[in-house]
């Protein structure tokens, strides 16, 4: 019996049926269309991946599936490699196109898509990749990149007849294959503190942005507190693409165009581009996941200290606003980019700890981890470009500056809820008076500073600069800013790199 030639549409981090190139091309093609989706094993084991990231991703799909399942259209689920699904997509059906988007991602989806194009190869099947955030495959240099940024976020919206993407008869068998009760239980249940995924929650979050919590935007930005209200909390919704990066600038534009708040919505929309510009970082560079961009900066000496590095993952330091910053990122995927940027510099700069674990083990916590922004700003705030300022950031200035009245503190550190600021910022200054007032004993309810954090810093940065002032370091920068920066930022960094190590060596903000 002839088998009935279909196209397919192969889903990744683009969770969505507007503005969806794939699904558009599908649309015109004029085949019936099986839209697919695989949870696969290899990432599934992958230690930047939790449960946190496979629920959301879960909780996105059931909603497309509802969604495209009203058009007559057919999504189906599989917990499997890729090549191996497309080849039992192959003895049920002719396949004569695969539609995507371009994926910026690990080294391991990186090969997974190599093997995808020799099997298509293999089987005659045609792929077409389509972009979604800007980022120009295998692009070396960023000469006419944001022109073509520009292009792509001012370009109009994708929009098609949802009726023709019609399925077609879908086998038994098969349909048992791609049967989501086998998905594990959890992915599956709700949980109360985490963002849902879905493309009605992403746009419920991006009109309230709008309508309300944008106006203390810039203001609130910096507050671990404020900024869970204030911000767009939209970055899970882009990193795993329940909206198209255009479709929130071009809604912020209306919005500027409407009068809406001028000095917070460009604020935002600035952030749309650094987004774009940190993915073709690593589309760039894809040895970011694994080695410093900077090859002189890859042998610091930093260890991985046990005591230090269980002090850390277990939020048990003794530093109140990195404690805090910890449990509220354990139970609910979410902190601002200042306390993102003090717990990579407080793990690599002060507990001296390898950034590679601690890359993993934040990914593993972030709910809108996207390897590309991940390992670029962990680059960065580690100090392994060797031409980014360094930041090292001070946790007691940061309580003191940005939960001042410490309501962050006392919300994820229960066991400092009796400590008023400003003994709560800085717990182990109390007297033993203090102690018994509060109900609180530093090294028993709350432990000691793992470390001092002023005399290890200030150890440890000396040996960083040590090391980034060396030749080897210096003689790496011209073909970085060439591969990484953006011609206006080559400057300011060619005129930083002059600058002495004591110049340039702390900012303790």
């Amino acid at each position: 019996m002839q088998q009935t030639a279909i196209n397919v549409v192969w889903l990744k981090r683009d969770l969505r049926w507007r503005d969806h190139a794939p699904l558009a091309a599908a649309a015109a093609a004029g085949l019936p269309v099986l839209v697919v989706y695989c949870f696969e094993p290899a990432l599934l084991q992958h230690p930047d991946y939790t449960t946190r990231h496979w629920r959301f991703v879960y909780e996105s799909l059931r909603e497309l599936r509802v969604t495209l399942q009203q058009h007559g259209a057919e999504l189906l689920v599989f917990q499997e490699e890729v090549v191996p699904v497309l080849n039992t997509l192959q003895q049920h059906f002719q396949l004569k196109n695969i539609f995507s988007h371009l994926e910026v991602g690990l080294e391991l989806t990186f090969k997974r898509d190599k093997a995808v194009k020799q099997w298509c190869r293999a089987n005659a099947v045609a792929w077409q990749e389509f972009g979604q955030d800007g980022v120009i495959r295998g692009q070396k240099h960023r000469r006419g990149w944001q022109a073509g940024l520009e292009n792509h976020l001012q370009g109009p919206l994708i929009h098609y007849d949802p009726k023709r993407l019609q399925a077609p008869a879908i086998p038994a068998g098969l349909r048992s294959v791609a049967d989501d009760s086998a998905l594990p239980a959890v992915w599956r249940t709700p949980a109360a503190n985490f963002q849902p995924g879905g493309e009605s929650y992403a746009w419920r979050y991006l009109q309230s942005f709008f309508q309300e919590r944008s106006r203390q935007y810039s203001k609130q930005l910096s507050k671990p507190a404020l900024s869970r209200h204030s911000c767009s909390r939209l970055s899970p919704y882009l990193a795993y693409g329940n909206l198209s990066v255009r479709q929130v600038y071009q809604a912020t534009l209306a919005q500027l165009q409407a009068g809406g708040d001028g000095f917070n919505l460009k604020n935002f929309k600035s952030r749309l581009y650094w987004r774009s510009h940190f993915l073709q970082k690593l589309e760039s560079g894809h040895y970011l996941e694994h080695r410093a961009i900077n090859p002189g900066l890859e042998n610091l000496g930093r260890t991985q200290d046990e005591i230090r590095w269980q002090a850390f993952v277990q939020a048990r330091t003794g530093y109140p606003m990195i404690d805090a910053s910890l449990r509220c990122l354990a139970a609910t995927g979410w902190v601002n980019f200042r306390m993102r940027a003090m717990l990579v510099s407080f793990a690599t700069f002060t507990l001296w700890l390898d950034w590679k674990p601690v890359a993993q083990h934040l990914a593993g916590l972030f709910l809108d981890f996207e390897p590309g922004i991940h390992y670029a700003q962990i680059q960065m705030q580690a100090g392994l470009t060797g031409y980014n300022t360094l930041r090292v950031y001070n946790p007691n200035t940061q309580a003191e500056k940005h939960d001042p009245m410490g309501e962050f503190i006392h919300r994820w550190l229960p066991e400092l809820r009796t400590v008023p600021a400003p003994w709560c910022h800085r717990p182990w200054q109390m007297t033993a008076i203090d102690e018994v007032f509060y109900q609180c004993a530093i090294g028993q309810d709350y432990p000691h500073p793992i470390v001092d954090f002023e005399q290890e810093t200030r150890r440890h940065k000396d040996r960083y600069w040590a090391i980034r002032q060396s030749p080897e370091v210096r003689a790496a920068l011209p073909e970085l800013w060439r591969q990484f920066c953006m011609p206006g930022d080559v400057k300011k960094y060619q005129r930083e790199e002059g600058r002495s190590a004591g110049e340039a060596a702390w900012s303790g903000g």
